[in-house]
């Protein structure tokens, strides 16, 4: 079946009657199911194109607790209007009166993913992203967390499997179901939930499963189960991812959220640099996630726009806030990675060196 759009659905008039609400979608397949909601594709009549609902499963409709994440997570969606934000479309009423709401059809691969193939070493992957596109990917996921900082809302549920990366590299930061919003109370059930260890708050917007790995991606604040969450813990999030990508390896692992929880708050701190070989993570990158992942949130970066933007300096060659580079090294840099690196360093200063003994031999044979 062609994905071209064609003049024949872009011209036909509205009917007299139009469709709203429910009842002007159709062609509904499931698309997958998780823990607590169920996906599905539809054809919107009036705008011609197909779009992803997503409602609660039957069990859990009349829960007043997954009610009111499930209508968070769209509103909040909905509220961040962000290229990196999925668009809602609707939120309403189906025919037996359940809430759904209706967003883009995305493609592509989340993060997750991406990692995994990357550490399996599947060569297309790898060819696909490189370094540089994987902290490309961070940066458009911290512009769009410190959009919705700015907005009074944390995320608090950033981890690869909420990162999709489309087809035309487009980034989406997915799932914001578990989202703390400004002047929020202790008391909610949703809060309450989130802090009493049960970690059955899964579910993201793309329909490509549960993913129950979220205390592996738990700040220490979060893992104190403190209601003092703020724009700090998703930048302890974005230390985690950015460790993942330089290692290749998960960052913390445990056989229950005991476990967990205690190396969480307990454990040292661990850098690439800490298990990787020796030079294998530039250090400008090792210091970006040492600082991100510091335990105490007074000592990370106090906002996600440094993070984002100590990210964008190494993109561009340029220093970082946290790392001080050797003055060899800051002399000989140039604007350009791509055109230098310690390989040409070392055969600059080499011929430097060569250079300056060649003159003191031909001034003494001079003599």
């Amino acid at each position: 079946m062609s994905n071209n759009i064609r003049l024949s659905e872009t011209d036909r008039d509205l009917p007299k009657h139009v469709k709203n609400g429910f009842m002007r979608y159709r062609d509904f397949k499931p698309l997958t199911q998780g823990g607590e909601a169920m996906l599905q594709t539809c054809y919107d009549e009036n705008l011609g194109r197909t779009v992803v609902m997503k409602t609660l499963l039957p069990q859990l409709q009349n829960l007043e607790v997954y009610r009111k994440r499930f209508l968070r997570e769209a509103r909040v969606t909905a509220q961040i209007p962000h290229p990196a934000t999925v668009p809602v479309y609707e939120i309403s009423r189906d025919r037996e009166g359940n809430a759904y709401f209706t967003m883009k059809r995305l493609g592509g691969r989340d993060l997750c993913d991406i990692l995994d193939r990357i550490a399996e070493g599947d060569a297309e992957t790898i060819a696909a992203f490189p370094l540089e596109n994987l902290l490309n990917v961070l940066v458009h996921i911290g512009q769009c967390l410190s959009y919705a900082h700015n907005l009074g809302v944390v995320h608090r549920d950033l981890k690869p499997a909420n990162i999709m990366i489309g087809d035309y590299g487009e980034v989406t930061l997915l799932d914001w179901g578990l989202a703390k919003v400004w002047n929020m109370e202790d008391n909610e059930e949703i809060e309450q939930l989130l802090r009493s260890g049960q970690q059955q708050m899964s579910g993201r917007l793309t329909g490509r499963g549960d993913v129950q790995g979220t205390p592996f991606y738990m700040s220490p604040e979060q893992a104190r189960e403190t209601s003092d969450v703020d724009g700090r813990t998703d930048i302890y999030n974005m230390g985690i991812i950015l460790y993942e990508i330089l290692t290749n390896q998960s960052f913390m692992s445990g056989r229950n959220f005991k476990e967990i929880k205690r190396k969480i708050l307990n454990g040292p701190l661990r850098t690439p640099a800490d298990v990787l070989p020796r030079n294998a993570v530039p250090p400008e990158l090792n210091a970006i996630c040492r600082k991100a992942l510091l335990k105490a949130p007074q000592d990370r970066y106090s906002s996600m726009d440094q993070l984002t933007d100590d990210l964008r300096a190494y993109l561009l060659g340029k220093p970082v806030s946290v790392y001080k580079m050797p003055a060899l090294f800051r002399l000989l840099r140039t604007s350009s990675r791509k055109s230098f690196n310690i390989s040409s360093a070392f055969w600059l200063l080499f011929g430097a060196i060569v250079y300056i003994l060649t003159q003191q031999i031909w001034l003494a044979w001079s003599r």
